[in-house]
Parts: C-alpha cells; structure tokens; sequence
C-alpha cells in the first residue's frame, strides 16, 4: 500500500491563496479540497466562488467535492448546471469527489459511467456512509476505476472508531470523519492497520479546520500546518 497524503477540505474565501501555495509546494501530500454546489451562493462559508478558485495557482493540487444538487446530478449522468458555474475552473481539479447518500436505485449507472468517461483525467472519489458500496462496485463491474472515501463521522467519539478495512478492487481507500490536528497521531496506527489491504489510502481532514478569527468564521491553514506536524511526527517514529 502506498500513502497518497492527506485532503484538507472545506476550503474557500477566507484562505490566502498564497499561502495554499506555499504549504503545498513543501508538503506534496497535501491536497486541498473545494466544495461545489450549484445551489450555493459565492462566499458562503465552504464554498468558494468561481473568480476566486480562478485566481488559484494551477500547480496546487486540488479536488472538486460535490454535494447536494451538484452530487445527485452527477450521480444521474447531468453535469449541465455544474458546467456552467464551474466549466471555466473544472481543468484545475484532479479529482472528483462526490458527497451523497444516494443509493444504487437512485443513480443512472449509464449516464454517470459516461461522466467518468468525459473526466478520465481524473480520479473518481465516492464518499462512503454505512458502509454502503454499491455505486462505487457497480462502477468497478464495469470496469471503471474509482475511490472510496469511508466517513465514519456518525461514530462521535474517535477513540471507538472501528475503521473500514481497505479494498484492493478500488484505485484508493481514504477515512474520514472527527479526524484533526488533536487526535490524527493516536489515529494514524488503526487507520494504516485497516488500510493494508488497499492499493493506495489517505486521510481527510474537514469540520476541525475552522476558527474563529476577528468575529469571523474562518478556514484555519494554522489548523492544517498542526495536522501536517502531527503526521510528520508520526512517520519519523513509525516503525515498519
């Protein structure tokens, strides 16, 4: 298994683009995640508007993160409206990561294997609750590549988290869910240990990443440079 890095997300306005940069270009683990919604407005908390992911550095490494309307959309084979909010921006994601409880019966397999098809420079993500695979094995029935993100948010307490064992049939395996910089190193070893079956896993990171900052809620880079400590810390004690 090899490790892919760790997906800070929730990304938007209130982060200095600059800054992304430069943490990026020390730490190439380091992906940043962007929300997109096409029912959202511009500046909204955790989801930034479209002039300003168009000001972002193309050597960042970035992942498109559907949710709500943009992610049942997807999952039905239309990309029209996300397209037209988000086409001139769509080059810069590497990934495409879709947030959405939809089930199988739900979900036009056809339309969306065409989608996968359009994007096949980039790695399909399905963000995974319950443990419910069954998008992302019809995908690879067809044979099509794709990740599974496994969100144990729902497990309040992180010490009781019981994570997923990794998957070989999928590109990557990634977990998520209470994970930040106070809890990520006793965390590390229970997340490698059910990830060693997979071919590839990472870590994402998310509702820890705000602050407060001057009355306003803000996307902490000083919450992801700790998180990036913790696991350089980690790997310099980890034995193999």
């Amino acid at each position: 298994m090899s490790f892919l890095g760790v997906t800070f997300s929730g990304v938007d306005e209130t982060a200095d683009g600059e800054r992304l940069k430069e943490i990026r270009s020390h730490y190439f683990t380091v992906e940043w995640g962007l929300g997109l919604a096409i029912e959202r407005q511009n500046r909204e908390v955790g989801f930034p508007g479209v002039d300003w992911i168009c000001n972002l550095s193309p050597e960042l490494n970035l992942s498109a993160q559907l949710s709500g309307k943009s992610a049942r959309a997807f999952l039905k084979g239309d990309d029209t409206e996300l397209m037209t909010k988000y086409g001139k921006v769509w080059s810069l994601f590497r990934r495409i990561q879709i947030n959405s409880t939809q089930g199988i019966d739900q979900v036009d397999l056809s339309g969306l294997s065409q989608l996968v098809a359009k994007n096949a420079d980039k790695q399909i993500i399905l963000r995974v609750r319950d443990r419910n695979l069954e998008i992302a094995d019809a995908l690879v029935a067809q044979g099509i590549s794709c990740s599974t993100l496994f969100d144990e948010s729902e497990v309040q307490e992180p010490a009781q988290k019981k994570w997923p064992k990794g998957l070989k049939r999928f590109a990557g395996c990634g977990y998520a869910g209470g994970l930040g910089p106070d809890n990520i190193y006793k965390q590390l070893t229970p997340i490698i240990n059910a990830a060693q079956s997979a071919e590839r896993w990472w870590v994402e990171i998310d509702s820890s990443l705000r602050a407060t900052e001057h009355d306003q809620t803000v996307f902490s880079l000083a919450s992801c440079k700790r998180t990036i400590r913790e696991f350089d810390s980690f790997f310099l004690d980890y034995t193999i």
